[in-house]
């Protein structure tokens, strides 16, 4: 008998030991918050030093660390993160079996970080505009790569749950859009922007601004002479991030299953007293509603909503919810199922070395947090504004407004408009006043 409560207890406390993750995005806020308030050399220095004690959380560092470079004028640094991401997640794509494993006896942030779909996607995206922020000479290969890997995430996500996953899955509207101005730009494959702007408008059903670019390229001229154009790209609102959440659901059924095994079995299971964890996308609502452009002080257009991240990223999860339930009950499942068979093998027959495996398997399941990774530092949506103006330098204001009214005073920049050529503007407003510079390109 002391043997056998000898081992129990080796057992009970193996499990007690058994280190839990803590939700990652803590480590975070820190970083995140110093973004926000402007101070992106604060926000630098934290996610440096985080990036030099990983804790399974390195990429999402790194696309941090991208945004904050982007937005301190460091274009080609971001793009180096930008890069070095892609390829990690590439190579994640492939399933490691023994993280697998580990990850259902723990939880699913000891598996290594390959990013959400909608991630993969975006990343591609902010490549496109990091490199049109500097010469654009890999940007419009990185638009390509953007739509050639949407189309194998669709199919993947065909393979993994099983259902009919659409077209349109994924697809963040600016990919196509971006592929089909780079294509104008040439001044000569107007039928790959026709089809690009096509692609858009059946991503955005009836947009004005899209159904001109169409109208326009069938004429096949990119702008009057002696104009150029100049792309006001705004990124409004603090977009999509993780947090941790009960699912009542699951956690219910797991209570009533307990309570008929225990009734039925010869020993009874620990019961469900932790709450199954499992992350949701949250977004906050946008600051205002659009960007107002005046031109050399003349007010001239707003900015157009393009891509609502927010609903991107919470229609991609949405299809992935069900396996993540799924896993979040495995893992119920394995942990009661381990202190089930502990119990039948040692022939536990002693209520006190019953409760203390029972109290362990609680303590093991309490261990549990929800994947909260994610790159929390996207904006919640993208906007746009194509202006045709005379070659030559001018001063743009950009100003958030709301109801059609300015709600904040205006940022200025100054842009040098090549005849025949296109000029890109980026800013990001998570509130009312843009982070760090309006960047033009070069």
């Amino acid at each position: 008998m002391l043997q056998q409560r000898s081992l129990i207890w080796l057992v009970v406390g193996t499990w007690v030991l058994t280190p839990g993750c803590s939700t990652h995005s803590k480590r975070l806020v820190g970083p995140r918050q110093a973004f926000y308030a402007n101070d992106l050399a604060y926000a630098h220095e934290q996610l440096d030093r985080l990036s030099e004690q990983p804790k399974g959380d390195e990429s999402v560092v790194e696309l941090e660390l991208a945004m904050v470079e982007l937005l301190s004028g460091d274009a080609a640094g971001a793009e180096r993160r930008l890069r070095a991401v892609r390829d990690t997640w590439d190579h994640l794509e492939q399933k490691n079996l023994a993280e697998e494993a580990t990850s259902l006896i723990t939880d699913d942030q000891r598996r290594a970080y390959s990013g959400e779909d909608y991630e993969r996607l975006l990343l591609r995206v902010f490549l496109t505009l990091a490199s049109l922020m500097q010469d654009g000479v890999d940007a419009e290969s990185y638009s390509l790569q953007t739509l050639a890997k949407q189309e194998a995430l669709r199919e993947q996500a065909q393979e993994r749950w099983g259902t009919e996953i659409p077209e349109s899955y994924c697809v963040p509207p600016i990919a196509p859009y971006l592929r089909g101005v780079l294509r104008e730009a040439t001044l000569s494959n107007y039928d790959d922007a026709h089809r690009a702007y096509e692609h858009t408008e059946r991503l955005l059903p009836g947009a004005p601004f899209v159904l001109e670019d169409i109208q326009r390229v069938r004429s096949g001229v990119h702008s009057s002479q002696r104009h150029g154009v100049v792309y006001v790209i705004a990124m409004v609102g603090r977009g999509p991030y993780k947090i941790e959440v009960a699912e009542h659901a699951t956690q219910e059924a797991l209570l009533i299953a307990d309570r008929i095994l225990s009734a039925t079995g010869e020993y009874s299971l620990p019961p469900t007293i932790a709450p199954v964890k499992i992350p949701q996308i949250v977004s906050s609502p946008k600051p205002f509603d659009l960007v107002g452009v005046e031109v050399n002080g003349t007010p001239v257009a707003t900015t157009l909503p393009l891509t609502d991240l927010h609903r991107l990223a919470t229609e991609t999860y949405a299809s992935k919810l069900p396996s993540v339930m799924a896993r979040a009950v495995s893992r119920r499942v394995i942990k009661k199922g381990a202190v089930y068979a502990a119990k039948d093998q040692f022939e536990v027959n002693s209520s006190i070395a019953s409760l203390a495996l029972d109290a362990a398997g609680v303590l093991w399941e309490a261990t549990e947090s929800a994947d909260t990774r994610c790159w929390g530092l996207l904006p919640r949506e993208i906007q746009i504004l194509r202006l045709e103006l005379p070659a030559g330098q001018h001063r743009l204001n950009l100003e958030p407004v709301s109801a059609g009214a300015p709600v904040a005073p205006p940022a200025a920049c100054l842009v040098d408009v090549v005849d025949g050529r296109n000029t890109y503007v980026l800013s990001y407003w998570p509130d009312r006043q843009p982070i760090g510079e309006i960047l033009v390109s070069h």
